[in-house]
């Protein structure tokens, strides 16, 4: 009978519910299209037949969008757990945001029977073992399995920016990492790549020829339509990517660097990428007339002229923040917080579409 009541239970607060805040997280940020519109597929991917890893990367993804009191994430090197709150499906109902407005009644008259076989929060863990995984859901204070065909309705429910997910990407120098969701939707967006086929380097730094790659690949432009002609920077012979940056100089997105030299291999500081990620929106048409630019940072003392306003622009924007009420400006970049700059900085122009 308990099998029988957890699996219905399940189909309440899963199916029925919708997962709570996703309609309004799909709705504003499109992830699937964020990756790339032609890997797009439908949703009758069957878990039995999904690696572990594609689990986590695909969880990984759905994370994107959702604030963190509504659903977390919690990755360790052989296991994924996803927590949802009770609370923020029945508020999807209540604010209009739930995909699935034919669920409300069940999930209501069901809320407290839900309660107590839930707690507070469904939890599901999904655990590496060996080639394959095993699902348990947290009931009466322990840990249940769930069965193949109950996961398989939670994940496509829960994950419904459903992709065709790129081979690799499972970097183990980023399970845990806070980055980790932001790192996997650029890699599935061929925006950014591991240093090896595992590794990711999270807290490594950013040259200014690797930005200069990751813009370019995230402006959609193409190096045999758009170049016209080398850069004015006259250290770029032999450079792997001299014409992405001839490009990049040519659309004003990389002005920041205003030398006579573009020093590829120097380490970006954390006010330059500001600076590009304004231009960049700028050139992609985003309003942004209404957004205050008003820099509230207390270093702003040490930034550059030109920065100022671009940094508190995107801090208005909520696409990046500092420490302590500081910036710093001049401390170096690492290629999470490009992960993150970036992705929030696409999710604003998904919401623009």
């Amino acid at each position: 009978m308990k099998k029988v009541m957890l699996a219905g239970a399940l189909s309440i607060a899963c199916l029925t519910g919708g997962f709570g805040g996703q309609a309004q997280a799909q709705e504003t940020v499109n992830v699937a299209n964020i990756i790339h519109p032609k890997q797009v597929v439908a949703a009758t991917s069957q878990l039995q037949a999904m690696s572990y890893q594609d689990i986590y990367k695909m969880l990984l993804l759905s994370k994107i969008g959702f604030e963190n009191d509504e659903v977390s994430i919690v990755t360790t090197k052989n296991s994924i757990t996803v927590k949802i709150s009770l609370e923020s499906i029945l508020q999807s109902y209540k604010d209009g945001t739930n995909l699935y407005p034919e669920g409300e009644k069940e999930f209501k008259e069901n809320y407290e029977e839900l309660k107590k076989l839930f707690g507070n929060a469904i939890q599901i863990k999904i655990t590496q073992t060996g080639n394959g995984f095993k699902s348990e859901v947290y009931t009466a204070g322990k840990w249940e399995a769930v069965s193949a065909e109950d996961l398989n309705d939670m994940v496509q429910v829960f994950a419904r920016a459903d992709v065709e997910l790129k081979p690799g990407g499972y970097f183990k120098d980023a399970i845990g990492h806070w980055a980790e969701s932001y790192i996997q939707l650029l890699y599935q967006a061929d925006i950014i790549t591991g240093t090896s086929a595992t590794t990711f380097n999270p807290n490594g730094q950013v040259t200014r020829g690797e930005l200069a790659a990751i813009i370019f690949r995230a402006s959609g432009l193409n190096v045999n339509e758009d170049y016209e002609g080398p850069a004015t920077y006259t250290d770029l012979n032999g450079f792997w990517g001299a014409k992405e940056v001839a490009i990049l100089e040519e659309y004003g997105l990389i002005d920041i660097f205003n030398g006579e030299k573009f020093e590829p291999k120097k380490p970006v500081t954390r006010e330059e990428m500001a600076y590009i990620t304004a231009r960049y929106l700028e050139s992609m048409e985003v309003n942004v007339s209404r957004v205050s630019t008003t820099n509230t940072f207390t270093d702003k003392n040490q930034m550059r002229g030109e920065t100022v306003e671009a940094i508190g622009l995107l801090q208005h924007l909520g696409i990046l923040n500092g420490t302590n009420g500081k910036f710093n400006p001049k401390g170096n970049l690492t290629r999470a917080e490009v992960s993150k700059i970036l992705t929030l900085t696409l999710m604003l122009l998904s919401e623009e579409e």
